[in-house]
This record gives structure tokens, sequence and C-alpha cells, in this order.
């Protein structure tokens, strides 16, 4: 850890901040059916704007505060990313026209993005070894758990209308004042004059932060595969009740929450194995779905699925920490943290595409795809970590 002396409710407050990494989508996402109603007139395409919108900005926005934090305080972007994340999230409550609402839904993603990679550039900077990895695998699961609060939240607070659950940004600007309170403060870097000049004598960050961020985005695309399209799916299938989808949906993020929480020890047996393992559960969670017809096959599967994704994200962030060198630590964490939005704004263009080139549409064909797919990466990160390791020997050997 630094030489910055922190409390526990300064330690409470970095975690606190990744509660709305993905709020603009778990609180907005249920209530499509009923944006529908409201505005008839909408189209399929319009709706769906309703949701992916912030990512549209969020995804730049991330990598500016990246590139932002390099300068001014991180403490003070968060704050200013959450006062916009509150402010424009609530707003759509008092719009009379669809096209409004889009607008805000845009300006939202500006304070999500600004607020996104912070978090795991403050605990980069002030942990180290396994209390770092405890941390990023903690973000994580505060994200998930967020997740799956707002799915249950938002169901009964949408019986009100459609308008009352933008009201839930009001988190937001509640948040915005704990961080007020207990974030420390985050100056930029100081390096000394060759230290700066060596680390900055390349142009922009390394090429493993672009490698990151891809591995990032196809992690959480594949996720979002389940997770948009689970309600159809049951429905089509005749799985389960009704009240039992919204269940299946929060599953993944619930289960997620413990893969950040046994991330540390994981991490620490497994190694560079952690990748294919995680790969390789998050692929049976794809293969049982391909096979289920009833809600009990369905769960495991969901649960299968979150725990395997759910591995990935910390150990992609503790990565980038290892990787790169401090001084440009927070733009590869603006840059990598974008995957999480490019996975779900890029899922349902790549489901288009998939049934446009294959004419497959059935929810069952395309997770056998994803099945396939995950099992390929499986086998080809196995002989990728057996070479480097293999490599190591050697290396070892002849020292």
């Amino acid at each position: 850890m630094s030489n910055i002396k922190l409390s526990k409710f300064n330690i409470f407050t970095i975690l606190l901040i990744p509660f709305v990494w993905i709020y603009e989508l778990s609180v907005v996402a249920p209530i499509l059916g009923k944006v529908g109603e409201a505005f008839p007139t909408a189209s399929t395409f319009e709706l769906q704007l309703v949701v992916v919108m912030p990512f549209i900005a969020s995804i730049p926005f991330s990598i500016i505060s990246g590139k932002l934090a390099r300068k001014y305080d991180k403490k003070n972007l968060i704050v200013l990313g959450l006062l916009i994340y509150g402010i424009a999230g609530v707003t759509p409550f008092f719009c009379r026209t669809l096209h409004q609402v889009l607008i805000f839904r845009l300006i939202t993603g500006i304070g999500v993005g600004m607020v996104l990679p912070l978090p795991n550039s403050i605990i980069a900077e002030l942990f180290t070894g396994t209390q770092r990895e405890r941390m990023l695998g903690a973000t994580t699961s505060v994200a998930n758990v967020a997740n799956v609060i707002d799915s249950i939240a938002v169901g009964f607070i949408l019986t009100l209308g459609w308008r009352y659950p933008f009201l839930c940004f009001l988190v937001c600007i509640l948040i915005m004042f704990v961080a007020m309170a207990g974030l420390p403060k985050c100056p930029p870097v100081v390096q000394d004059i060759n230290a700066s000049s060596e680390q900055f004598s390349g142009t922009g960050v390394p090429k493993i932060v672009y490698a990151l961020l891809a591995f990032m985005a196809v992690n959480w695309m594949f996720f979002a595969f389940n997770i948009n399209n689970t309600a159809l799916f049951m429905t089509s299938e005749h799985i389960g009740l009704p009240w039992m989808i919204g269940i299946a949906i929060s599953l993944p993020g619930g289960i997620s929450i413990i893969s950040g929480i046994v991330f540390p020890n994981f991490y620490h047996k497994t190694r560079n194995f952690l990748v294919p393992i995680a790969v390789a559960i998050f692929a049976a969670g794809y293969i049982v779905m391909f096979f289920t017809h009833n809600f009990t096959t369905q769960c495991v599967a969901n649960c299968l699925i979150g725990f395997g994704s759910g591995l990935l994200p910390p150990y992609i962030l503790n990565l980038t920490s290892q990787k790169v060198e401090l001084a440009k630590r927070d733009a590869a964490y603006g840059i990598v943290t974008a995957g999480i939005h490019v996975g779900f704004l890029s899922s349902p263009f790549v489901q288009l595409l998939i049934s446009a080139t294959t004419g497959i549409e059935a929810f069952r064909s395309l997770y056998g795809i994803c099945a396939i797919g995950l099992a390929i990466c499986t086998v080809i990160a196995f002989f990728v970590v057996a070479r480097i390791k293999k490599e190591l020997v050697i290396e070892t050997v002849q020292e």
C-alpha cells in the first residue's frame, strides 16, 4: 500500500463508486416495455437507443477521463462525473418526448464515462499485491450487487409508471456526497525529470492495453448475449413462469459477486491458468443453456456463466496494473474499462451480424455458437499459458 493512510470509510467510499458502473443499464433495461406503451409510434430501434445511448458517450469519455486524471485530482473528476450522471439520469422523469429522453440518456453517458475508470486507477495507485487483487475483485462484486438490487427494485417501482425508475439515479447524487467526504485526495502522479522523460518517451500507452480492451469487451459481449436474451428465450421456449424471468436475469450478476470475492485466492492457486479455467466455466454455462428445457437447468447455466465471466474483469484490471508503468496507468485504465461498455454496446450488433450472415435467429442456436466460440477460446488460452509456462521454465534452467 502507498504511504497514504486510509481509514475504513476511505476504503468503503472507493468501493462504493463501482456501484454505478452499469447502473444506467440495469435501471433502464427493464422499463422498455412500458416506454414502448408510452410512445406507441416509436420504432424498436428507438426503444433500443434508450438503453444503449449512454454507452455511445461513455466509451470516449472513459478514455478522456483517464487522460484528465494525469492533470487533475481523481477525486474531483469522480465528483464531477457523479454530478453529471445523477442530474442527467433523473431528467428523463420530466421529459415529454422520446427524443428528449434520448438526449439526456446521451448526457448520462458522459457522467458514466468519467466515473468508470477512476476507482481502478485509485486502487492501483494506493494498493499493491494481494490487497490490490482483493480490491479489484471487490469492485466487480459491488457493480454486480448494484445490478441485482436494481433488477429487483425497478420491477416494483415500474408499477408506478415508466418515469419513476429514472428517480433511482438520485443514488448517484447521494454517492457523490459520500465521495466528497470519503474519497482520499488523488492528485496526478509526480515523476522526477529522468523517470518522466523515460516513461513518456513512447507514444501513448503500451500495445497490451488495447489487447486488454479487446479482452474486456469480448467478455462483456458474451455476458450480454445471455442477459439481453434471457427474457425472450424463456418466453419463446415456455421455460418457467413470468415472475421467474427476473430471477434468471439476476443470477449471472449475483454469482459474479462471488467470483469477485474469491478471485484473489483463485488467482493465487491457478495463476496463469485462471483464464482458460474461467473461459471453460463460461463455455460450460452456454452448453447447459443450449440443452436446457426447464427453469432449474436455466439457473445452473446462468450461474456458470456468471461465475466464469465474473473471474475475468478483476484479472484484466490487475494485469493492467502489472503491465503498465505508473505514469501511463490512468490513461490505460480509461481505455481498458471502456471495454465494459464496448461489450454491452456491440452485443446486439454482433448478434444481428450473426443472424444476417448465418440465417440463425433462434436463441438456442445463438447459445450454441457462444459455447463453440468460448470452447475454442479455452483451448487457445490453455496452449498459450502452457507455452508461456514452458518458456519460463527454460529461462530458469538456463540461468
